[in-house]
């Protein structure tokens, strides 16, 4: 059996003699022309440099001589006997590199007239100065004998560059075939490569695009897939696996689809016993499933679902994940004109992710609220009433035990003053009390009166500081400010939203701990609001108590505040009268963060 790695080997081996071949030959090539330009260097340069310094040498030895003749004896003699020498080596060097035919002739010829050359110049030294034949025997004698070296002498010159001129055109008539040879053997070897190349990528890739083909046609649900084993090598093993994993999955795709039938089954029935209306949207906003109530609360409904109220935006967020929507108050319930009476129903939002977080679809259940929603309708009203008979009765006893503590009908004991304090105390706290209830009221009724001015961010946060330093500074606490620049306007009423600031403030004061710091802060929450906070150092509140923090009456249990739990309900209410939100970030003895948002003024 041949292993897909024998075959990779065997379908590179080609190659690889191939690639040793042509390199070879490469190599055999450079040395080839590498001896020729060596031959050059050795056989004619050598030569050609002797020759071209025996006749400067000679020339300077003339020179020496025409001195001499001149009446320069000395500096004559110095020069001729200076380069004599210098003739004699070169005249060895070229003795010695005797390489082209006549070239021998020409050395001894060379070699002979020199020495003549070199007699006469003694006979001529022999000669006085002042002899009228030296100036003869120069030109009749010495001067044609030097030109006869220098002939001699450049005729070896010539013949060993003729020869290099002839070297280099038979290298550069080699390079030329080598490089025709090469371009041959790299053409052969390109179709060799190619052959090879194409041969083994067939035998390779024919299975492989059958087993892509294969794999994308069940990635795209087709499991009725079937890849034939041609082979015993890795790639037949592939292919038995991939037959073995389409088989587990046709029988896998058979019981998960019994299953779900049995999961939609159940689902069904489910849905069918609740008593509230839910509806199921797919991505297009399209109702994907809805139960027996939602089908009756649709023949009943005279306009699209997501047309009541704000549901259609709530569906919004929950595909782009923004959260699910949980109320807990019945102010958030959406009004429905059914036969016969007006509904309430408190709308939940829930989105369905896959595991990536991407929302493939949105709950919507309706809880129907109407019972409750008129309870609590009755019990604003008779909460607003009571407190309403309550203050003016009230009012006529703080008067009273106001008068009787002034000792206006008469002068009092200590005790007396002592209970009429209390009275008092007690009076006053019941009084704000029941202004709280009333305001509570007439936001809840809708009642309560908002008269916005523009101010200043900046300018609304440094003026609620101003008010409250003496209080924070009583208890012992700093005071931080941390407002960024250039902050839009907001549009507030401004006793009303210095009512919210006094109360998250009174709150940190009562919980921070002594020379610990409250901070101040204003922000921008996103191109449309202002966010304002007042963050403390305190205990901070547990996780499950901070979603009813601002519910009505509540109060945290081991809280010593005698407070009737009212003042954040009635915070929130005036924020949400004003557009914005409020809340609240805390962490277990890390300090609490009350916030609350406007929209900015363009």
């Amino acid at each position: 059996m041949m292993t897909l790695n024998r075959r990779l080997f065997l379908g590179v081996v080609p190659l690889l003699i191939i690639l040793l071949a042509v390199g070879a030959y490469a190599i055999f090539l450079f040395l080839k022309l590498g001896g020729a330009i060596d031959v050059i260097l050795r056989e004619n340069y050598r030569s050609v440099v002797a020759c071209q310094k025996m006749n400067e040498a000679a020339g300077q030895m003339d020179s020496g001589l025409l001195f001499m003749l001149n009446g320069e004896e000395p500096k004559g003699k110095e020069l001729f006997q200076q380069y004599a020498p210098v003739f004699r080596q070169n005249l060895d060097v070229e003795a010695h590199n005797i390489t082209l035919p006549g070239e021998g002739d020409l050395e001894r010829k060379v070699s002979g007239l020199y020495q003549r050359y070199l007699d006469e110049a003694a006979r001529f030294m022999a000669l006085a100065p002042s002899d009228p034949k030296r100036r003869e025997f120069y030109f009749h004698n010495l001067l044609p004998t030097l030109t006869d070296v220098r002939t001699a002498a450049t005729q070896i010159l010539d013949l060993n560059q003729n020869n290099m001129v002839e070297a280099n055109n038979a290298a550069r008539h080699q390079s030329a075939d080598a490089s025709r040879y090469m371009i041959m053997a790299l053409l052969a070897s390109f179709i060799v490569a190619g052959a090879a190349t194409y041969a083994l990528a067939r035998s390779i890739l024919r299975p492989v695009q059958s087993l892509t083909e294969s794999a994308q046609q069940l990635g795209d649900g087709n499991l009725d897939q079937h890849v034939p084993v041609q082979s015993k090598d890795e790639l037949g093993r592939l292919a038995a696996a991939f037959n073995k994993m389409a088989a587990k999955l046709r029988a896998y795709r058979q019981s998960a689809s019994e299953k779900i039938v049995q999961a939609q089954q159940t689902m069904e029935s489910t849905l069918r016993a609740f008593p509230d209306p839910i509806f199921v949207f797919s991505p297009t906003r399209e109702i994907q499933l809805q139960n027996i109530a939602a089908e009756h609360f649709l023949l009943e409904l005279e306009s699209p679902v997501l047309s009541l109220g704000n549901l259609g935006a709530l569906v919004e967020q929950g595909f782009k994940g923004t959260g699910d929507y949980q109320p807990t108050s019945f102010d958030k319930a959406i009004s429905v004109n059914r036969p016969g009476a007006e509904k309430f129903y408190l709308p939940r939002v829930l989105a369905m992710r896959d595991e990536f977080g991407v929302a493939f679809g949105v709950v919507v259940v309706l809880q129907d609220v109407t019972r409750f929603r008129v309870a609590d309708d009755v019990k604003t009203d008779l909460i607003a009433t009571v407190s309403h008979e309550l203050k003016t009765p009230l009012t006529s006893m703080q008067m009273a035990v106001y008068l009787l503590l002034e000792e206006k009908v008469g002068p009092l004991n200590a005790k007396q003053i002592e209970l009429l304090l209390a009275a008092r105390a007690n009076s006053d706290r019941l009084f704000e009390m029941i202004e709280d209830l009333l305001d509570l009221a007439r936001f809840e009724g809708g009642a309560a009166l908002i008269d916005k001015k523009p101010i200043l961010s900046r300018d609304l946060l440094n003026d609620v500081a101003e008010r409250e330093r003496e209080l924070i500074a009583s208890r012992g606490l700093q005071l931080k400010l941390d407002a960024e620049p250039r902050l839009p306007k907001v549009d507030v009423s401004r006793p009303r939203i210095d009512q919210v600031f006094a109360n998250f403030i009174s709150n940190a004061v009562k919980f921070a701990p002594s020379g610990s710091a409250i901070t101040l802060s204003a922000k921008k929450e996103d191109a449309k609001n202002i966010r304002f906070a007042v963050k403390d150092e305190g205990p901070g509140i547990p996780q499950n108590l901070q979603r009813r923090i601002f519910d009505k009456f509540f109060r945290i249990a081991d809280s010593d505040d005698e407070g009737a739990g009212l003042g954040l309900s009635i915070a929130r209410e005036i924020v949400l009268a004003h557009g914005g939100n409020v809340g609240v970030n805390s962490e277990k003895g890390k300090g609490s963060e009350f916030f609350f948002t406007l929209p900015a003024l363009a």
